[in-house]
């Protein structure tokens, strides 16, 4: 399973990532009922990582392994990703040749063309 790789943030900037990502889906769900998308949970898997690594750092193990649990089970949720999305060689036709288009305008009567 990955762990995250990005710089440590501080204990609050992840207390209020989770907090705010929690209300923001609570706001998008009231009077019904939704599920999150593989890269909502992802995202929470992210944070309660990293969540779990500050506290496990600091000697607070329980606290670190129920987080880790929480993350555990979003990761499970967003499918558990082994990376990003890898890109695909794809056949595509041959483009066609430039064509160089001469789009001037050239009256040839000398008439008035005052519009």
């Amino acid at each position: 399973m990955p762990t995250p790789s990005s710089p440590p943030q501080s204990h609050w900037a992840l207390v209020v990532d989770l907090v705010s990502a929690k209300v923001l889906v609570w706001a998008a769900s009231v009077g019904r009922t939704v599920d999150l998308k593989p890269e909502a949970h992802i995202y929470f898997f992210d944070r309660y990582s990293r969540l779990a690594k500050h506290h496990r750092d600091r000697g607070r193990v329980e606290k670190a392994r129920r987080l880790q649990m929480k993350a555990d089970e979003h990761y499970r949720a967003g499918g558990g990703f082994d990376g990003p999305p890898y890109a695909a060689a794809m056949g595509m036709s041959r483009p066609r040749r430039f064509v160089r288009t001469d789009a001037v305008s050239r009256d040839a009567g000398g008439g008035d063309n005052a519009a």
